[in-house]
């Protein structure tokens, strides 16, 4: 794993940055401690450890009194502008793409869309080659302005996957976790076959498409008897969508419904309890509605489930919501 503390340390010398501020994502936390005392010792600033959770590029933190901040992990959002000078280090992380395919070649169709989180984008490239070289036809997408990179998808956002939808049967996503292949799953309604480089293991997401797709009608169906709604505004930077929210409560209160707007900077089930809604629509990012909407006490809906309940959009029609470029401030 490289942090590219090397890259930070010139970067800090060449901006003269006297205090800085380092955020990591939950899994490179271990790291923090051993970085900034080595960026210390390397420029004599000071380097403040951003504590509090970090979602993505879409949750940076800017402290009063901070220089500059070294965001590590994530690669950057094109369209949001960080109030605060940022250098964004991606910590690329290796494995054999090419080995993982060739085992699993049984599993590959003929035509596949290539897609990958940004520790792994580094590795399309070979992996197209090694897909070719097995006889099958690849393509890496380019997606809108939120993304970095061709064939990149975020949490939110699967633009590069959709940008080759008409060409490709399947997708073969680079990366750990599985809510990045099930959002593109969830976008495209192809199959996605997962590399996890982690674990080593390959895996369809088709399983785990249609409990989350079982899940999810089952909250839209209870929120169709509410009458009293919760519109959740996220303060993150990049996923705070006021025109959605604000369209979202118009929507709600044109059918006679009661809807207020919540601003919420970490959106919890606890943090709804106060206000005794009988269902929610979170114009956050999609993943709380995903990964966590079943652990909460009312039904937490996507902007695009509500409209299903609400008989806007045909409930046949499942589509993942998704944070698109123009969408926020930036």
């Amino acid at each position: 794993m490289d942090l590219q503390t090397e890259r930070a340390i010139a970067e800090i010398k060449a901006r003269q940055a006297k205090s800085v501020g380092l955020q990591m994502p939950e899994g490179l936390k271990t790291k923090a401690r051993g970085m900034a005392r080595e960026i210390e010792k390397a420029t004599g600033c000071n380097v403040l450890i951003l504590g509090d959770p970090c979602y993505g590029a879409c949750d940076l933190r800017t402290p009063r009194g901070i220089d500059l901040l070294v965001h590590v992990g994530h690669a950057p959002i094109p369209d949001l502008h960080p109030s605060t000078p940022t250098i964004f280090l991606e910590v690329r992380m290796d494995f054999d793409v090419r080995k993982g395919l060739l085992q699993n070649e049984g599993m590959i169709s003929g035509k596949v869309g290539l897609v990958a989180t940004a520790q792994h984008l580094h590795l399309l490239p070979t992996a197209l080659r090694t897909l070719e070289d097995m006889g099958r036809k690849a393509f890496i997408g380019q997606g809108d302005a939120r993304t970095a990179a061709p064939g990149q998808v975020l949490g939110c956002n699967v633009t590069s996957a959709l940008s080759v939808q008409g060409s490709v049967d399947q997708y073969i996503f680079l990366g750990s976790g599985y809510f990045h292949p099930l959002a593109v799953a969830l976008g495209t309604g192809l199959p996605v076959l997962s590399m996890d480089p982690y674990r080593g293991a390959v895996s369809d997401t088709g399983e785990a498409r249609e409990k989350v797709l079982r899940q999810r009608y089952a909250a839209m169906a209870k929120a169709g008897n509410a009458r009293d709604w919760l519109v959740i505004v996220c303060d993150k930077p990049g996923q705070r969508r006021d025109a959605l929210a604000l369209r979202c409560r118009e929507q709600l209160r044109e059918r006679g419904l009661t809807a207020d707007l919540l601003l919420l900077n970490e959106v919890r089930a606890e943090a709804l309890l106060p206000y005794r809604a009988e269902a929610a629509v979170s114009t956050a990012c999609p993943r709380l509605a995903i990964d966590d909407g079943p652990h909460y006490p009312i039904p937490l809906l996507t902007p695009l489930e509500m409209e299903m309940v609400l008989g806007l959009r045909d409930m046949g029609d499942y589509r993942l919501d998704q944070i698109l470029e123009g969408d926020t401030p930036g």
